[in-house]
């Protein structure tokens, strides 16, 4: 998932054994989706793409499936069929590789490329999932790239099997994509602070404040015991950032293109990190009234940031 990962587990014992599990389960995860590993099982999916239906594993068949459902739920602003267009961009390895090797040769050239291109096709339709058999189809030439959904819906699964292995509160945080469950140790709430990206150096803004008390654990329509979380996170074209800052990851799915939204930030939080994840990547590639507008429809919280203004659905400094 290429970005750094922290684990907090309360519990009534053997709390650092929760948190060493939760590691091990993330770096699992990590072996499996991340496309910057040549063994991972993404990568042999997508080495295999126009060859029919191929067997995987319950984690893959999960990321593939939420993919789909935030493409569908995003009207295409969520497209993880976009690994061709993100590796021409220059996102081709790790985040700290790319700045490793400093600006990019054929940067000019990929935006002289992309510019003769004004509409883009998703392929993300014709991924064909098949839950019962658990296989998954990928399209001639098409590759899978996870993206933040998978920081933000591997947080999910470790929040939820930490719980269920004994933990009473968990704050993981994948890269800034952050799930919470259970309650932390001598308080029944959460709460956490959105640092704006414009200025994260200025000590002297009170930051936004986001609070959860969670609720009771509940049976899913499977029967398997599901517990109360948030999930928060954050899309921005302001931090990773290379080519001396000229360049970000943030690519439109319309015109395969970088992005250049009138929104620099968009901080996204509800029952779910996936959702959140994906909730602040289409409302980063909205103008801002639309983007308030399909947030509030879909009920999730929200701070939105412009150069200039912000727009949030909090009340005051804090929001319940």
């Amino acid at each position: 998932m290429g970005a750094a990962c922290a684990v907090s587990v309360y519990a009534d014992a053997a709390a650092d054994d929760l948190a060493q599990i939760a590691i091990v389960r993330v770096e699992l995860l990590e072996q499996s989706w991340s496309r910057f590993r040549e063994s991972s099982e993404l990568n042999r999916l997508n080495s295999l793409a126009g060859a029919g239906p191929m067997l995987v594993s319950a984690d893959i068949l999960a990321l593939v499936w939420h993919m789909k459902r935030a493409w569908e739920l995003t009207n295409g602003l969520f497209d993880p069929t976009m690994l061709s267009e993100i590796k021409a961009a220059g996102y081709d390895v790790d985040y700290a590789t790319v700045l490793a090797r400093g600006a990019l040769a054929d940067a000019a050239t990929w935006n002289q490329a992309s510019a003769s291109s004004t509409v883009r096709s998703s392929a993300m339709g014709s991924v064909e999932i098949d839950l019962d058999a658990s296989t998954v189809a990928l399209p001639v030439g098409v590759g899978l790239d996870p993206g933040a959904i998978g920081k933000g819906l591997a947080s999910d699964i470790v929040a939820n099997e930490i719980m269920t292995a004994g933990a009473t509160g968990v704050l993981v945080d994948l890269g800034g994509d952050i799930v919470v469950a259970g309650n932390p140790e001598g308080t029944t709430s959460w709460v956490l602070a959105i640092e704006d990206e414009r200025d994260p150096d200025n000590s002297t803004r009170q930051p936004q404040l986001v609070s959860f008390s969670p609720s009771d654990s509940f049976i899913d329509d499977e029967g398997a015991v599901q517990f109360d979380t948030m999930g928060i996170a954050t899309s921005s074209t302001l931090f990773r950032r290379w080519s001396g800052g000229t360049r970000h990851h943030v690519i439109d799915p319309r015109t395969g293109q970088m992005a250049d939204p009138q929104l620099v930030q968009a901080t996204v939080w509800c029952g779910a990190g996936w959702l959140a994840e994906v909730s602040a990547t289409a409302a980063l590639l909205m103008k801002a009234p639309q983007s308030v507008a399909w947030l509030e429809q879909h009920e999730v919280g929200y701070t939105l940031l412009t150069s200039t203004d912000i727009f949030t659905s909090l009340v005051g400094d804090e929001h319940g």
